[in-house]
């Protein structure tokens, strides 16, 4: 949960899940609805579904056996990666590995100076042979959590607290700030402060400028104003994708919406969302006759009622690579008899409002919910106006009463 996630965001659903399903026995026997559901709201959806695989494989074919290192971590759990794998395998199992995230990443950049790419292949490649050299075998889940915490509370990426920290002395990054003029190795830096430490000579050299060296920073990319900030180097953003989808609501005489179930693989896999409709044309004349259109092909929508459509409102979503668009459209439909859905989806269901918000569904799906609501109670504080300024006010005299007859005393 926490991968890509706050803390403040995650706790409540940690607490909801572990109270549901204490146990990797009990998680295997729950379905895949029932984990998305429980996961709805915490986006990147594909780590819950890899978290259920891996639970089902704890179960069945590794008889209920955890994998005791990281090796066996990432090779027979799904989802479990390196810095999974890492970090379960140091603070859960005591194994001396070194674990490498954003945090770690800046610390090491600045401490050794390493001024490539923070995210080429060769750079990781690196930084996680360096975290493996300076872990304590000792206390590795400590030491890793420590590195972490350094830098996300001490050498944070704006405003470094660089007085207050505890590497301040080793820092290769402060040295050419002409803050620091002394320097040694990390390694022995931690080795010090543990007291039955017998003296050693690092097996970490102290990166050297030599000529054609990749990792150093060259001259002309240091800026003075930024001073540690420098460091670590990051290449250039992927720019996200922005696409255009259609969404459309389609509801029944008793207010039952459509949803319809998006493949097992992929993007939001297996959660329920309204009907989409791809355009790829970019003017809203094409859109508007592609949505008219494939409501009735795709969707068995007769064509008077598609005719009938409303557009409700663009909702913009970001998800990690795409910033996405959708054209919300509301149609009501006379009958669900005849209305069906691609092959594409897995299946559809009519469903209540509250069936939809308590079904495993994307906040994406969620903000167009509240979109058409928005819309709808624009539509009906309209009406309530309008009826309002057609009834006679109480205190104004309509024009019959001018010219009534005034009994005579």
């Amino acid at each position: 949960m926490l991968q890509q996630t706050q803390v403040s965001t995650v706790v409540s659903y940690f607490e909801k899940w572990m109270s549901r399903w204490p146990t990797v026995e009990d998680l295997a026997q729950a379905t895949l609805e029932e984990v998305n559901q429980a996961w709805s709201g915490l986006g990147y959806y594909s780590r819950v579904r890899r978290l259920h695989e891996g639970a089902v494989k704890v179960v069945e074919k590794l008889k209920g056996k955890f994998p005791s290192d990281r090796d066996g971590l990432v090779e027979e759990l799904p989802g479990v990666g390196q810095y999974s794998g890492s970090a379960i395998a140091s603070i859960a199992l005591g194994q001396a590995v070194g674990v490498v995230d954003g945090n770690v990443n800046r610390v090491l950049a600045r401490v050794r100076g390493i001024g490539m790419d923070i995210s080429a292949p060769t750079t990781v490649a690196h930084m996680w042979a360096l975290a493996d050299e300076i872990v304590d075998a000792e206390r590795p889940g400590d030491f890793n959590q420590a590195m972490m915490e350094l830098g996300a509370t001490v050498c944070t990426p704006k405003a470094p607290k660089c007085s207050s920290c505890p590497l301040r002395s080793l820092c290769v990054a402060q040295q050419r700030s002409g803050c620091v003029q002394q320097r040694s190795s990390i390694k022995n830096h931690f080795q010090q402060h543990k007291e039955s430490a017998e003296e050693e000579t690092s097996t970490i050299p102290d990166i050297e400028c030599v000529a054609g060296c990749d990792f150093c920073l060259q001259k002309e990319d240091w800026d003075e104003s930024l001073g540690v900030q420098n460091y670590p180097v990051k290449g250039r953003k992927t720019k996200q994708r922005e696409e255009t989808t259609a969404v459309v609501i389609l509801e029944c005489e008793d207010g039952r919406m459509l949803l319809v179930q998006r493949p097992k693989g992929g993007l939001l896999a297996s959660l329920w969302e309204f009907p989409h409709i791809a355009l790829t044309e970019e003017s809203e004349e094409h859109w508007e006759k592609t949505v008219g259109g494939q409501v009735t092909e795709l969707f068995g929508v007769l064509e008077s009622d598609a005719a009938s459509r409303t557009f409700i409102a663009d909702v913009t979503h970001i998800f990690s690579h795409i910033r996405q668009t959708y054209r919300v459209y509301k149609i009501r439909v006379a009958s669900e008899r005849g209305v069906c859905w691609p092959e594409r989806y897995q299946g559809g269901q009519w469903m209540t409002r509250e069936q939809f918000l308590s079904s495993a569904t994307s906040t994406a799906m969620k903000k167009v919910l509240k979109a058409v609501e928005a819309q709808e109670g624009k539509s009906k504080d309209k009406k309530s106006k309008k009826s309002s300024a057609d009834q006679p006010s109480k205190k104004q005299k309509t024009i019959s009463q001018f010219f009534s007859t005034v009994a005579k005393k």
